[in-house]
This record gives C-alpha cells, sequence and structure tokens, in this order.
C-alpha cells in the first residue's frame, strides 16, 4: 500500500483563489483592468522614452497619436498604467483601483476642460484632446468598476 502526500501549492490569499467558471463578469472586469493598464502603460512608456529622446519638444508637448503628450503627462500615464495591472492582482484591490481611477480621470476632465477654456495648458500640456481622453478613461474606469462591484456583491452572496 502506496502513501502519497499531497502539498497544496495554492496559496492562502483569498485573491489568487480559483474562480467558479460561472463567474464570468469578475474576469471581464479584471481583463479590461489588465487591457487599460497595458495601453495606456505602454503609450506612456514610448512617450516618455520619445520625449527624453527628443529634445526639442514644444511646452505643449510632443504629438502622439493625436495627443501632445508632456513628460509629466507621460509619467502619469506610465504609473497609473503600471498600478492598473498590479490592482489585478486582487479582488478588492482591483475594484477600489478602479473606482479612485474613475474620479481622478473624472477630475483630470474638469481640470482640463477649465486649463482649455482659459488657453494654458499648464505642466500636463492640457490640450481638447487630452479631455477626450481623460473623459474616455473616466467612463471606462466606472464601467470596470460597476462590473467588479457587481461581481463582488455576488460572490458575498454565494459564500454567505
Amino acid at each position: 500500500m502506496r502513501l502519497s502526500a499531497r502539498i497544496s501549492v495554492a496559496p492562502v490569499n483569498d485573491s489568487f483563489k480559483r474562480l467558479p467558471a460561472r463567474d464570468v463578469t469578475f474576469r471581464l472586469g479584471r481583463v479590461l483592468l489588465m487591457v487599460e493598464g497595458l495601453a495606456i502603460g505602454v503609450l506612456g512608456g514610448v512617450a516618455l522614452a520619445w520625449s527624453m529622446g527628443y529634445t526639442h519638444f514644444s511646452e505643449d508637448g510632443i504629438p502622439m497619436l493625436g495627443l501632445k503628450v508632456t513628460p509629466p503627462h507621460a509619467g502619469l500615464l506610465l504609473i497609473v498604467g503600471t498600478l492598473a495591472l498590479l490592482a489585478c492582482l486582487g479582488r478588492r484591490t482591483a475594484l477600489i483601483f478602479s473606482a479612485l481611477t474613475a474620479f481622478g480621470w473624472a477630475a483630470l476632465t474638469i481640470v482640463c476642460a477649465f486649463k482649455v477654456a482659459h488657453h494654458t495648458p499648464g505642466v500636463l500640456g492640457f490640450d481638447p484632446r487630452d479631455g477626450l481622453l481623460y473623459c474616455a478613461l473616466c467612463a471606462y474606469n466606472l464601467v470596470t468598476s460597476l462590473l467588479l462591484a457587481a461581481a463582488l456583491v455576488k460572490h458575498h452572496r454565494r459564500a454567505s
């Protein structure tokens, strides 16, 4: 008679537990957050590298994908993209991060609208196209946070 010892390699943290196959909503929310993190992280990283190599950029920033990106703006995109990828690792962290960034992008949309109205680009090089980007990111994060919140509520109801 042979006894085999099985050792579980699953971590104890609830954020890495295998989700049931029917919990598609939460998986979709995490994927949306990951796509956002990759997209704006790569955009910010490339823009930051380009702005360091391209020394003749104006005060408004360098043109990239229809936006005028300044080095601080590129740094902001890179940092938020990196944090979005890290937030995908936890259930609550993903929800909290997406909700906070929805409010953050909404605040940047409002600030951008005021700066554009007064024709003062500021440190981030505010431009009407930047306002459109911030508004789209706000809506995207709002949808993501609503998906994650619905999935978390459904998960807690099943656990109770």
